[in-house]
């Protein structure tokens, strides 16, 4: 099985596109789809099926992603064995406790291929780190920003909950409402503003700091919560409203955060490199 092919399949699998894992792995569109049919025709089964926003991956692609994933970090692993300690790229890496982890996992995965021997770590949020994975607006002031992906605010409501259902929702009806805060949310204060100004208290069941807690609660219908969420997220036990009208255009834009001159050169230099085909694909979304 040639590794290459397989190092293609699995950036279409979490790419969820061709063109997509083309940009990521910086080869033409065709290459993807001729790696994939390769697998195909070696393995004597499909891995996708093709729909009009993108792939869909069969239950062969969901254990080739499995095993496959295994069998590259393998390879990396002989090649590093071999590899001097000190040719290993260092990244301390803050990430934000609101961000998504499964979009932090592709992410991280994405360097892991783009840097085979970038050695990274996730310090506390009060301990120094060289770039941070966070929102815009906690980047921080005079700190350089690389766009990495947007996300729209909504209303998350349990799928057995009223709200699920009910035609026209307003911020009202979130008045003694069972509700998850969000105490880590950049967003915080302008909802409690908003919330105030209507005279409208929700009952607070439960505050949580991180985004994974949040979704977890509503989808084990504790209450209802509002939170970024990125277009390709897929949640179950969740019914997502778009169409309450405060939170119409509110988005967010996740990113790194640096010090402008520590991106010159170095590690953060071919971070942030290999990023470059995510804030493209964001500009071009925009």
């Amino acid at each position: 099985m040639n590794l290459r092919n397989l190092k293609y399949f699995c950036a279409a699998y979490e790419a969820g596109s061709t063109v997509a894992a083309a940009g990521l792995c910086h080869v033409t569109q065709p290459v993807i789809s001729n790696a994939i049919a390769q697998l195909e025709e070696e393995l004597g089964t499909t891995l996708f099926t093709r729909q009009q926003r993108g792939l869909a991956p069969t239950a062969a692609a969901m254990r080739l992603f499995r095993l496959g994933g295994k069998l590259l970090a393998d390879a990396d692993a002989i090649v590093e064995t071999f590899q001097d300690a000190a040719s290993h790229p260092r990244l301390s890496l803050h990430i934000h406790a609101t961000v998504s982890v499964a979009h932090v996992h592709k992410l991280l995965r994405h360097l892991k291929r783009e840097l085979t021997h970038l050695e990274l770590s996730v310090p506390q949020a009060d301990e120094a780190a060289d770039m941070a994975l966070t929102s815009q607006a906690c980047a921080g002031e005079g700190r350089a920003f690389l766009p990495l992906w947007e996300e729209q605010y909504a209303l998350l409501v349990p799928a057995d909950h009223p709200l699920a259902v009910q035609e026209d929702i307003g911020l009202a009806d979130l008045h003694g409402a069972a509700f998850i805060e969000r105490t880590q949310c950049e967003m915080a204060s302008y909802w409690h503003a908003g919330l105030s100004q209507f005279k409208v208290t929700p009952d607070v069941r439960a505050r949580v700091d991180s985004q994974e807690w949040a979704l977890g609660l509503v989808a084990a219908g504790v209450g209802v919560t509002m939170a970024p969420l990125h277009p390709l997220d897929k949640l179950e036990s969740i019914v997502v409203r778009h169409d309450l009208a405060e939170l119409q255009g509110a988005r967010r834009v996740v990113g790194l955060a640096y010090e402008p001159r520590a991106g010159e050169g170095g590690t953060l230099a071919e971070v942030l490199r290999a990023c470059e085909p995510w804030a493209k694909a964001l500009a071009v979304a925009g």
